[in-house]
């Protein structure tokens, strides 16, 4: 079905946070290095690397019979790569779905779901933190049509700008991440890709590497005949450890969606992500 699998596709096009620096005299069993850990690792124009698994799960809604019984899941790879550029940090973050979409057949009614390979996105962003905690970063964006079936995936090259603004301070990091895409091809029948996100985050740092907020990415597809918004809001909780020498964030959020696709789309829904920052050799 179209209009669920486009909804989908949107869901899966912003990837996770990126991972800053830590202080490197900051011993790994010194209790402040879990929280500033916490809050750098909201920092999405650092220098660290990290290696992201998100798991997501979706419950849908809708007028199409047989809709409020469906569900999406998906698994994430989001691998954070920083590289040193002049005065700020170029981070490419390329994003790894695999999807499962409920899919209905028209002549019967029946629901089934399709999995698969989803589209690679990629982000690239150079920016950088200023004295004063703000965020600031400028890039591009891609998606490459590599989904293993139509269900999961829109077969189109899409490219777009990206623009972050945020702030960064001791008591955690607000901001919002903007991109957006426009297809340069299409299948027969359907329109090019003509959609942005904005991912918003705001964090807040408690003691002892907890932290609670939210990343909600509310999103828009511009179609021919009508736009379509999706707006979620979210809470969650998010807890760094120190194992041993590398830092390792894990967060759990909760999602309700105010607005959806009046056919099919996302109602609520709730995802994991597991965050270890890793080392780099460049």
């Amino acid at each position: 079905m179209r209009a669920c699998r486009s909804a989908l596709v949107v869901a899966l096009l912003c990837p996770g946070g990126a991972a800053p620096a830590v202080a490197q005299d900051q011993g790994p069993q010194d209790p402040a290095s879990a929280s500033e850990v916490a809050r750098e690792l909201s920092n999405p124009v650092g220098s660290l690397a990290s290696l992201n698994l998100q798991v997501n799960y979706n419950r849908w809604d809708g007028s199409i019979p047989g809709a409020g019984d469906q569900s999406t899941g998906s698994i994430v790879f989001l691998p954070v790569l920083p590289f040193k550029v002049g005065t700020g940090n170029l981070a490419v973050r390329p994003s790894f779905p695999v999807a499962g979409v409920p899919i209905r057949d028209p002549a019967t009614g029946d629901w089934e779901k399709e999995w698969g390979l989803g589209d690679i996105v990629v982000l690239t962003n150079w920016g950088r933190k200023e004295s004063s905690g703000l965020l600031w970063g400028l890039g591009g964006t891609f998606v490459l049509p590599t989904a293993s079936n139509d269900y999961v995936g829109q077969g189109q090259w899409q490219l777009g700008p990206s623009a972050l603004l945020g702030i960064l301070k001791d008591w955690g990091v607000m901001g919002a991440l903007w991109q957006h895409w426009w297809g340069l091809n299409s299948r027969d029948g359907e329109e090019k890709a003509n959609k942005g996100t904005l991912q918003l985050f705001y964090w807040f740092s408690l003691p002892g590497g907890w932290q609670v907020g939210g990343s909600p990415i509310p999103t828009a597809n511009y179609l021919s005949v009508e736009t379509e918004f999706t707006v979620p809001v979210n809470l969650g909780v998010a807890k760094t450890f120190i194992i041993g020498q590398m830092p390792l964030k894990t967060t759990l959020q909760g999602q309700y969606f105010l607005t959806r696709p009046e056919e099919v789309g996302p109602s609520w829904g709730v995802f994991l992500q597991v965050t270890p920052v890793v080392k780099v050799p460049w």
